[in-house]
């Protein structure tokens, strides 16, 4: 998986770096189905905005949020991302070919039907 983690106005510190990685590591033994994923920073007045955008096998995510310090800004992300992720994942398995849910049947069959269907 490639990770590239941009700050628009300066350089990215390893500590905010460290818990990126490993928040995208962490998602990526879960799902399974990240290509690569590219992350920007940008300071503002109010806060910190942190937008993601990630690759996945036929699909891209897409989250923006704004905090008042990136740290509760980078964990609102991951938890907008890591929604968009799961239901991306289970629409992957729950495609064509997959088990098909059967309606239970409401009464008994008789000895009486099965004679006259076997027949």
């Amino acid at each position: 998986m490639i990770i590239n983690i941009t700050h628009r106005s300066e350089k990215v510190s390893p500590a905010v770096k460290e818990k990126i990685e490993n928040w995208l590591n962490h998602s990526q033994d879960r799902y399974d189905i990240i290509n690569s994923a590219q992350v920007t920073i940008d300071s503002i007045e109010r806060g910190d905005e942190i937008e993601a955008t990630l690759h996945t096998n036929g699909k891209e995510i897409y989250a923006k949020t704004k905090a008042a310090n990136l740290f509760a800004a980078i964990d609102s992300l991951t938890e907008k991302i890591d929604r968009q992720l799961a239901k991306a994942k289970e629409k992957m398995t729950s495609k064509k070919g997959g088990p098909r849910h059967m309606e239970p049947i409401s009464e008994p069959i008789s000895e009486e039907e099965i004679e006259a269907f076997e027949a």
